[in-house]
């Protein structure tokens, strides 16, 4: 008899597959039953099936009955195309009542064996069935000639001779545990390639549970060159003692540990990506072979047979010319060569980005680790649904892969979304979309129940055909047209979802005989073409979303086909700016012309003009002609690029020098005006008061001096960025210009980073309050971004964090929500595995309400059996602050008897207890109001409590300091250095460093006395905000603090002499995130000087004074999201910003 391994690697045969079975039960007490003969069943006439037989039973040790069979399916079915079909014809396999099934489906040389679980069935007296719920879930092994089954193998051999339960079977199928295991191994090889040229690891701090750089060894000469070699000789990292040699490796990286990174999940991307493809047969196909009789194992004899002198340079002389040569070149197709290889064009094999790493060298043995791990695992090309699950490595994993590369991807607050989620958005989006097309101006239950049966993939009845074909125009030229965007698309889960239920109606629609033919392969590119749009700020993001949909195509291709371009597509961009540094650039492609009489270089396309027109109608229609054909050319691309680029390019450099000329302008006229010359004439006219520094004129000059030193520096960065892979910014109305023409996107869908205002960069808040008009959490701004993409009717579907619910801050994007027809909210609860953050669903079409009635979902504790509830639109709006809230019996109940009165009462008494001076002016009302309140009424927090808000410097960094003995010193010691380096580089300055490093060392030699007043003189000449708002630079010891029990009343008052310690404690509340039982880290600078300034200054606000040096608590208005207190802070004696 043969052994289970060589059962499971061979054609199927019934025979080998019964005598396993007869094992596999043998010693389970007879609740097993192999059927001596297999039992053929019946089954209607269908060209997918030849036959079906019953092979067995088995009962589990719950009682449970497990039904086994064989079905052989006709040669060219496409099981993944016909879901509902094998759905039906597995419920005529087991009508009987079985709750699991162990099925082995054959097809030629290759068959996959199936657990379907979770078939639940109510029966009644009499064994009747009475009730069907099918939510069955078919976990699959792929088996047969060329599958590798050590997974299959080693899982069922563990289930032989075992009493056996449900859960046991479900184990045995587990694709989770495989999923995790490979992606742990990848995630090491990746961080073994990573730390041997940057000599740094990535490892969890066991103190603050977040992933740190550990220092391994020096970094290799690839890296940085030999800087790190001149003093002692460094071994070599392949061996303990071979030493490097003189200029023996060029220095590729120069230091940038984020290109490395780039780079080797490009190199890794792309091997897996092959891994792929050779599973079609289409590597090494010998000459005379077909396409699909490659060699199945060709990277790994690729790895295998390089020669020993060769594995050293293994990446240089073996991967960069298959990944750069092979690929990329037609004749690489012919039918003459001994070996062909397909021709995939695209840019997963473009060189433009790795040009220069060809001589990266990689140890042979990090190579060994990586095929040795790759080949013992089976890959599929196939994406599953959120009930099929192929136990085998699939493109779904690469998102998995992009969610748990820690160290590019926490910080962006980039998490993998689980696919029953992203399913559940899709199909929603879709079903809503479609039926604002087919019901555009009211509601048909009939017509929710068709498209929900076919997005569903479930079976029609005549009638429902006949529906179908009625609307089937209306439904074909919707799906032709509809535009899906998704602004952060990471690593493409939901455009990816989408192209799945799109192919799928599409499916449909041609077997109704709707449609006309077209193959698997001309549906799915057509989608990718015409419907599918998305950003990313992370190339790297981009760049593994690209090969996903690169993937969907090859899966479907009978025979290789170059693969579309999706530069213009799934594009790299900061799509919550289409501005940069205050340049406005989302008119870009729509202004008039333009004429410019000035020479100036605008690129090599503009030389040799002396008056330009830019971006006349004929430039915007030849950039959209030109994304269109870079599409599907294959001539050279880099060329077609760069003329897009260039056109683009200079628009953008126009747009920069326009700014200029005017601002020039205003600082000549100016000047003219009043003489000046040169700095010391402007001095001058201010010391005889021809000038005041206050004037409107002077401040205006002043302004716009500044601006014109900033300008210098945005367009020296955008002429860099031509150069750089990653850009700060997205032209949305450029790219996707014609989306816009026709109103926007009809589907905006997403999972927007979890990034809160406190992790947003000091540098990027005033970008986005000049985009948005404020700066909040990041997906605050994307739900506005994604309403100003959306078409009128279009729908938005986002997956964020829930503190929108209540939070003071949300306050816009509640109005934001509320103000369109909310289709769904729904509480997921914490789905995610890595965020530690609670989500929800919000879905909206972009119409006016009208007495909407929404659907909540509450799937908090029961993710896939969520409660549901119908709620008014109009209760949310009527609540005060238009919070939203769980709408349960309890919740409703406490809505009815106290929303009117608490809204009635906030709208009597808020103006008055708002700020300080108020709660002051209406003391007397406040005290009268307080003194007639009866047990059991209602009344605000705020009429009940002498309090207010407290002092406001307007300038942090000359008042404020941290003390050195706090864990915030220090968060300061770390961004010092990146600060001065972004104002030496913006702004021309006395200080002289060219990197992080020398910043770093620069500040070192000097005092904190010496630091302060560099950032104090930086600020005064440049602008208060150059550092980024209220960022604080000032470190003092301990022992510099005054001590408040010791203070008299004049100094606390008017401040105290310079000559005595006159630091006090400073109370910021708890919205930097101090823990309420802390002393604060902050201290205030309360001399007399700076007292008497702070008294004065019209930009700052001396309030609540009466509080100061009292001890009580702080707080602020933003509710914690893990709890339902009130942020607070417990206030020592000290002076409090709240």
């Amino acid at each position: 008899m043969k052994n289970l391994r060589q059962i499971l690697s061979s054609p199927y045969h019934q025979e080998d597959w019964i005598s396993f079975l007869k094992e596999l039960f043998a010693h389970n007490s007879g609740t097993g039953v192999i059927l001596q003969k297999p039992q053929r069943i019946e089954l209607s006439k269908s060209e997918k099936v030849k036959e079906a037989y019953e092979l067995g039973n088995y009962e589990t040790t719950e009682g449970r009955l497990i039904g086994i069979y064989q079905v052989n399916i006709s040669e060219d079915m496409l099981l993944y195309r016909n879901k509902v079909g094998l759905r039906q014809l597995m419920k005529n396999i087991y009508k009987y009542n079985v709750d699991g099934v162990l099925v082995v489906f054959v097809q030629e040389k290759k068959w996959r064996l199936s657990y379907i679980s979770e078939i639940i069935k109510e029966v009644d007296e009499k064994g009747k069935i009475i009730k069907e719920i099918t939510n069955e879930k078919r976990f699959t092994y792929l088996l047969g000639e060329g599958e590798k089954t050590k997974t299959a193998t080693d899982r069922l051999q563990l289930l032989v001779g075992k009493e056996l339960s449900l859960e046991d079977f479900k184990n045995a199928f587990a694709v989770e545990a495989l999923n995790n295991d490979f992606f742990d191994r990848y995630k090491d090889i990746y961080e073994d390639f990573v730390q041997h040229i940057i000599g740094v690891r990535y490892e969890m701090d066991k103190k603050t549970k977040k992933y740190i750089e550990i220092k391994k060894h020096e970094p290799h000469p690839n890296f940085d060159g030999y800087k790190n070699y001149k003093d002692y000789p460094m071994p070599h990292p392949d061996s303990e003692t071979q030493p490097f040699k003189n200029k023996e490796y060029p220095n590729l990286f120069n230091g940038n540990k984020k290109a490395v990174r780039d780079f080797v999940k490009r190199m890794m991307g792309r091997i897996v990506f092959l891994y792929f493809i050779q599973k079609k047969g289409w590597l090494a196909v010998p000459k005379g072979k077909n396409w699909g009789e490659g060699n199945y194992d060709y990277l790994y004899q690729l790895y295998k047979e390089t020669p020993r002198e060769d594995q050293p340079y293994f990446y240089e002389k073996r991967l960069a010319p298959l990944f750069f040569e092979c690929f990329t070149d037609k004749k690489s197709e012919s039918e003459t060569n001994d070996l062909r290889f397909p021709y995939l064009n695209g840019g997963l094999f473009d060189k433009t980005q790795d040009q220069h790493f060809d001589k990266v060298n990689l140890p042979y043995s990090i190579f060994t680790e990586l095929f040795d791990t790759f080949n013992s695992y089976n890959f599929t090309v196939y994406e599953d649904a959120p009930n099929e699950h192929t136990i085998a490595v699939d493109p779904e994993m690469l998102g998995h892969i992009f969610e748990n590369l820690l160290e590019d991807n926490k910080d962006k607050g980039a998490f993998y979304t689980p696919k029953e989620i992203v399913h559940y958005m899709c199909k929603e989006s879709l079903k809503n979309f479609l039926l604002s097309k087919i019901i555009p101006n009211g509601q048909s239950e009939k017509a929710k129940d068709v498209i929900t049966k076919i997005i569903e993939h479930q079976p029609l009845n005549e009638e429902e055909r006949k529906y179908i074909k009625e609307k089937g125009d209306v439904i074909t030229t919707s799906l032709e047209n509809v535009k899906i965007c998704d602004p952060a698309i990471g690593s493409g889960a939901f455009p990816m979802g989408l192209l799945q239920e799109i192919y799928y109606i599409k499916i449909t629609l041609q077997q109704l005989g709707i449609t006309l033919e077209q193959t698997d392969a001309q549906i799915k590119k057509h989608i990718i073409e015409q419907n599918i749009y998305g950003v990313d700020i992370d190339a790297g993001a981009v760049d593994i979303a690209r090969l996903r949909f690169w993937l969907s195509l090859v899966v479907d291709e009978q025979l290789p086909q170059p693969l579309p371009n999706l530069d213009f597509k799934i594009m790299q961009g900061n799509s919550l700016l289409e501005s940069y540094q205050g340049v406005d650039l989302s008119h870009i492609g729509s202004e008039e012309e333009i004429i410019v009489d000035d020479l100036i270089d605008y690129g090599d396309e503009y030389k040799s003009f002396q008056q330009l027109t830019f971006f006349s109608e004929a430039h915007r229609e030849k950039i959209q002609e030109l994304i269109k054909d870079y599409f599907t050319t294959t001539e050279d691309k880099n060329l077609k690029r760069k003329e897009i680029n260039d056109l683009i390019e200079g628009k953008i450099h126009y747009k920069i020098i326009f700014e200029k000329h005017l601002i020039e302008k205003k600082v000549n006229d100016f000047e003219k005006k009043f003489g000046i010359s040169s700095e010391e004439e402007l001095t001058k006219k201010l010391q005889k008061g021809i000038l005041t520094s206050k004037g409107k004129e002077y401040k205006a000059y002043i302004a716009n001096k500044k601006r014109l030193l900033e300008l210098d520096y945005i367009e020296n960065e955008l002429i860099s960025f031509q150069t750089k892979i990653e850009r700060p910014y997205f032209l949305w109305h450029l790219y996707f210009k014609k989306v816009f023409d026709k109103g926007g996107f009809d589907i905006v869908i997403g999972n927007p980073p979890y990034v809160s205002t406190k992790g947003v960069p000091e540098e990027d808040k005033p970008l986005l309050e000049y985009e948005f008009g404020f700066s909040d959490d990041l997906y605050n701004h994307f739900f506005f971004k994604g309403y100003q993409i959306l078409r009128d009717k279009g729908v938005l579907s986002f997956i964020t964090s829930k503190t929108f619910w209540t939070t003071q801050t949300k306050r816009n994007l509640r109005d934001l929500l509320l103000s369109q027809r909310l289709e769904y909210i729904f509480d997921t609860g914490n789905p995610f595995k890595s965020a530690m953050v609670d989500t929800c669903i919000t879905s909206f079409s972009k119409v006016k309400p009208e007495n909407n009635i929404l659907l909540f979902l509450d799937g908090s504790k029961d993710l896939e059996n969520p409660l549901h509830y119908d709620v008014a639109q109009n209760v949310f709006i009527d609540t005060q602050n238009s919070v939203i809230f769980k709408p349960t019996e309890y919740n409703m109940k406490i809505h009815s008897l106290y929303g009117k009165k608490v809204k009635e009462l906030y709208e009597q008494w808020w103006d008055k207890i708002s700020t300080s001076k108020n709660i002051n002016k209406y003391s007397k009302e406040l005290e009268a109001y307080r003194q007639s309140l009866q047990s059991g009424d209602i009344a605000l927090l705020g009429c009940l409590t002498e309090g207010g808000q407290g002092l406001a410097t307007a300038n942090n960094g000359k008042y404020i300091a941290v003390r050195k003995s706090t864990k915030w010193a220090k968060n300061i010691l770390e961004s010092r250095p990146k600060k001065l380096l972004e104002v030496v580089k913006r702004y021309k300055t006395a200080v002289k460093v060219a990197n992080e490093e020398e910043a770093k060392d620069y500040l070192a030699a000097l005092s904190e006395e010496q630091i302060a007043t560099l950032f104090d003189e930086l600020k005064e000449k440049f602008g208060r905000d150059i550092f980024g708002q209220g960022y604080i630079y000032r470190l003092i010891e301990d022992d510099e603090m005054a001590d408040v029990e010791t203070l008299t009343q004049d100094e606390k008052d008017n401040g105290i002499e310079p000559t005595k310690k006159f630091y006090v404690p400073y109370d910021k509340g708890d919205k930097d995130g101090n823990r309420w039982y802390l002393e604060t880290p902050f201290a205030i600078a309360w001399s007399k000087e700076n007292v008497g300034y702070l008294k004065t200054d019209p930009k700052a606000r001396y309030q609540g004074y009466q509080f100061y040096f009292r001890e009580g608590f702080c707080w602020t208005n933003v509710l914690n999201p893990q709890a339902r207190l009130l942020k607070t802070k417990l206030k020592v004696k000290s002076v409090n910003v709240m």
